[in-house]
């Protein structure tokens, strides 16, 4: 008897907690579902790029501690810059509120919820977001992505054979395969050169993760969960007579073998724009790294000859990469802090793009940093033991580099500011000669 009272009492000691914790209790559909939708869905859902689908409470409650733990550990999503430094669009990174909340929902038992509090599902687009493009770029052949393997980074050439100049006033991107496009970056080139390593080794591309020429402009590119993008009134990139338009690829292996043959949508004005783009181009390429090294570091500046607004900025490591800065001093002795990663990943490579545009004074120095882990400890290192490191296109190989994109604040600065960014650039290069010989 007395067993049979003990359990009576715990049964219903049991059920009382469960209606206390009814209201309080976390819950996918009240809270952890408007997190998933907002952050994580544009990857993880059918076809696309994420290793599993996160569109339903079944999908999130069989990974509940999975997502507990790599949102914690601030793996995913995945969000490289500091938030301290600066504050971007469209950031991914969670808050501290927002981790927590995985947590308390597997502590509670990662219960599904009242149906009423469940967020309606994103929708994406199929087709063009922005309607049918005025011109269709698309990959003249199937690109064929292994089953196992790295990371694969390649370039498609497309001659646009323009007979005059053009004006770009939008531009989407539209992967023929989701599951393995990782992101991609479209690049301009004017000199040729893109077309000539594309007939030295396939006709239409070749590989790398560089482009293999000084690019005379970037037009937006695609990651999961961006839709392209249409430039504001008065806007444009111009794309002059000979241009020729690179799309780099990025491919992740899937697992099993798989074709991509990616479209890019182009949308263009009659209208010439007020302003023309412009990039800054900042990097070291005299790099060697010795073999455990676990802090290599190399550093770059750039001095503004004329006032410059910022609007974005892109970094680039290979795989032992550890962190990158990047801040202006003023000349009135203020620093604007641009950017800071404090752990650099090979995969997410995107443009991050400023919550309000960063106006910097002629004679600024714009100082970039970055340091490399060339150690054992390294889980990312590619060579056990380590080995020497240099600069070079191949993933096993390091570069540092960062693309700077905005615009002089006067239309009469626009040569002089390209002009000078590309003395910059070759005085990079030619560190790197130097090195060579």
């Amino acid at each position: 008897m007395r067993v049979f009272s003990l359990i009576v009492i715990c049964a219903a000691s049991m059920t009382a907690g469960l209606a206390r914790g009814a209201d309080s209790a976390t819950t996918f559909n009240k809270d952890v579902a408007p997190i998933v939708f907002n952050h994580c869905t544009a990857c993880h859902r059918p076809n696309n790029i994420g290793p599993f689908s996160l569109v339903t409470f079944q999908d999130a409650k069989k990974r509940a501690k999975q997502l507990a733990r790599i949102t914690e550990k601030r793996i995913m999503p995945p969000w490289l810059p500091s938030g301290e430094w600066a504050e971007f669009k469209h950031a991914r990174t969670l808050t501290e509120a927002q981790v927590a909340v995985f947590a308390s929902w597997v502590q509670d038992g990662a219960l599904e919820g009242d149906a009423t509090d469940l967020p309606p599902l994103p929708k994406f687009h199929d087709g063009w977001h922005f309607g049918p493009p005025d011109m269709i770029l698309k990959m003249e052949r199937p690109f064929d992505v292994p089953a196992e393997g790295r990371d694969i980074y390649h370039h498609f050439v497309f001659p646009l054979n323009f007979e005059k100049d053009r004006y770009l006033k939008g531009i989407e991107i539209m992967p023929g395969n989701r599951r393995v496009a990782h992101h991609a970056v479209g690049i301009l080139d004017a000199s040729g050169t893109a077309r000539r390593l594309a007939r030295e080794h396939d006709g239409i591309g070749y590989p790398g993760n560089a482009p293999g020429f000084l690019p005379v402009g970037f037009t937006p590119g695609y990651a999961p969960g961006q839709e392209g993008a249409l430039f504001g009134p008065g806007e444009a990139i111009t794309l002059k007579k000979g241009t020729d338009y690179v799309l780099q690829m990025h491919y992740s292996p899937s697992g099993k073998e798989e074709i991509d043959q990616t479209s890019v949508g182009l949308y263009f004005t009659d209208t010439p724009p007020k302003r023309n783009v412009s990039i800054i181009l900042m990097g070291a390429v005299d790099i060697d790294i010795p073999p455990g090294e676990k802090v290599y570091r190399k550093s770059d500046y750039f001095t503004l000859p004329v006032d410059y607004e910022v609007g974005n900025i892109w970094a680039h490591m290979h795989l032992i990469g550890r962190t990158a800065k990047v801040w202006a001093e003023l000349p009135d002795k203020k620093t604007a802090r641009l950017l800071k990663i404090d752990d650099w990943n090979f995969n997410w490579q995107d443009t991050y793009f400023y919550a309000e545009p960063i106006v910097l004074p002629k004679g600024t120095i714009i100082r970039a940093e970055f340091t490399w882990d060339n150690s054992a400890e390294n889980p990312r290192n590619p060579s056990s033991p380590p080995a020497r490191v240099l600069n070079g296109e191949q993933s096993s190989d390091e570069m540092a580099g960062i693309i700077i994109g905005g615009r002089p604040v006067s239309a009469a600065d626009e040569t002089k500011s390209w002009a000078a960014v590309v003395g910059h650039y070759l005085g990079i290069e030619s560190r790197n000669t130097r090195r060579a010989k």
